[in-house]
């Protein structure tokens, strides 16, 4: 009979791989915003009034910056997770920000 145990080297492989997998999604993660970068960021907010829709928030933006319309209200609505059916609510925060 053999004394003491031995110690696999699969166990040992799997804990190497899992603190690899393990160090890799910390590492590769996103950063948190700090407070700096929220202070840094100029985006105008606009509140919605009644009878607004993004047609009549968006024109403006469109006109001042030579765009077209259509793709302003589609990057305002993927930057504040508007969809195409939902329809605006007074009070409302919308983030104009492209």
């Amino acid at each position: 009979m053999r004394k003491g145990k031995k110690r696999g080297i699969p166990g040992a492989a799997v804990a190497a791989v899992a603190i690899a997998l393990s160090l890799g999604w910390f590492i590769n993660r996103p950063a948190d915003v700090s407070a700096a970068e929220v202070k840094a960021d100029t985006a105008d907010v606009h509140i919605v009034q009644t009878g607004e829709n993004l047609w009549d928030i968006c024109r403006p933006l469109a006109d001042a910056r030579g765009m077209d319309i259509r793709e302003v209200i589609y990057l305002i609505s993927v930057n504040n997770g508007i969809n195409q059916d939902a329809s605006l609510k007074p009070g409302q925060r919308i983030t104009l920000r492209f």
